[in-house]
């Protein structure tokens, strides 16, 4: 018996729970629901028209309902009834809505449009789109006091699902600028004369040119014009890509681009030197090495050039990198400072230094007797203030200037007891 009744019970729960399913999915088709149309493309100047529909009517008498748009971009012109017999329509731009009020002598079940909004879209208005809906799906935005009402004659309210619609704008060169192509040379500068390069708008084919300067393109590596030997300074500069323009010149000395050697002699024989130099006379390097020792030796520059420096190539059009380059004196002294504006007051002063300790290093003796000049002069002068000091003439005026001291507070005190008394 207890088995029966589960089976009957099971069966009698699954056909409610089916006539709830069927009931529920009924009352969700027959939702009212109201439709905004929605306009994909649109573009400044033109005119649009919105529709206000609805599908799945109850029957409904009464409706006010508010209508928002960005008055921003969109303009309201005028309106076209529906299927309704009456209603009033007001427009409201500062505030971006038009209301809509209706209300009919029954109910109304007919589907379709309610009403058509006409509206101008602005010259500037802003790309994109623009939502137009009903004032309850955006309440944070307009106020509580925007709102829907739909009501039949028995006063039962119908709430709509409400379906946002609206306007899309498309780009233009009012509202989003132009659309140009990539730069287009006409005809490129050179070293004397200015070149040409355009681009078009793809919109409104807007041209725009600009003007390439004039300008050379130096080389980053030097090129030596010259070759140094041991009696002339060489030459290198930067040479233009485009013509023989050069700039940075600069003059290095023998000693400043050839290896040292410390196994060389210092008096090496004439000999020696022009055999080396007939042995090998398609290597300039060897020759730059055997000729650095005599010239080094020399000591005609003052300076003693490191060990194992590396040697430039002394050849006429041999180009020469900058970390080379940076190693030569003249470089250092005019071309440095002028590449590194930020840091010229510093360069300035330190070459100011380098320069007074040469100064200092090249001429020792004539130093070391100026500072013995001026440690004598200061001991002469501190002898003559002590003997000032010990003289009578200096002892007669340290008393004077006592006793003129206590004569100006003696007569000071006596003036202050006369005006108390």
């Amino acid at each position: 018996y207890m088995n029966k009744f589960k089976k009957i019970f099971s069966l009698v729960l699954c056909l409610v729970i089916c006539l709830s399913l069927s009931i529920s999915t009924l009352a969700a088709n027959n939702t009212a629901s109201i439709k905004i149309t929605n306009i994909e493309s649109a573009m400044p100047g033109d005119t649009v028209t919105i529709t206000i529909s609805i599908s799945n009517n109850p029957g409904i008498m009464a409706m006010a309902f508010c209508i928002t748009y960005d008055s921003d971009s969109l303009v309201y012109k005028n309106y076209s009834k529906g299927y309704l017999s009456s209603y009033t329509v007001k427009d409201h731009p500062d505030k971006g809505h038009v209301s809509f009020v209706n209300v009919e002598n029954k109910d109304i079940s007919t589907d379709g449009t309610i009403i058509s909004l006409l509206f101008d879209v602005k010259e500037d208005a802003k790309p994109g789109k623009h939502v137009i809906t009903l004032a309850n799906s955006n309440r944070e935005k307009y106020g509580n006091k925007l709102h829907n009402s739909f009501s039949t004659a028995k006063q039962e309210y119908v709430v709509p699902a409400i379906v946002s619609g609206g306007v899309t704008v498309g780009e233009t060169c009012n509202n989003s600028g132009h659309d140009f192509s990539e730069w287009n040379e006409v005809y490129p500068a050179t070293c004397t004369t200015t070149g040409l390069q355009n681009r078009i708008c793809s919109r409104c084919t807007t041209l725009e040119e600009k003007v390439i300067p004039s300008a050379h393109d130096f080389e980053e590596d030097w090129t030596i014009d010259k070759v140094a030997t041991p009696e002339e300074d060489g030459e290198m500069s930067r040479h233009c890509t485009k013509c023989d323009q050069v700039t940075d010149k600069i003059t290095f000395k023998y000693e400043e681009i050839v290896e040292d050697d410390d196994t060389s002699s210092d008096t090496p024989s004439d000999d020696s030197a022009s055999d080396n130099t007939s042995s090998d006379n398609t290597s300039s390097d060897n020759t730059s090495s055997t000729e650095s020792s005599t010239g080094n030796t020399s000591d005609n520059s003052g300076d003693t050039s490191t060990a194992n420096k590396p040697v430039i190539n002394n050849q006429v059009g041999q180009k020469v990198p900058l970390q080379e380059v940076e190693k030569i004196e003249d470089y250092q002294q005019n071309i440095k400072p002028n590449l590194n504006n930020d840091s010229t007051q510093s360069d300035t002063t330190s070459s100011e230094e380098t320069s007074s300790e040469a100064t200092v290093n090249s001429s020792s003796t004539t130093t070391t007797g100026t500072i013995e000049n001026d440690s004598s002069n200061d001991s002469n002068a501190n002898n003559k203030k002590d003997s000032f000091y010990s003289s009578p003439s200096g002892i007669i005026m340290i008393a004077l200037c006592s006793l003129l001291s206590i004569g100006i507070l003696g007569l000071g005190a006596w003036l202050i007891i006369k005006n108390k008394k």
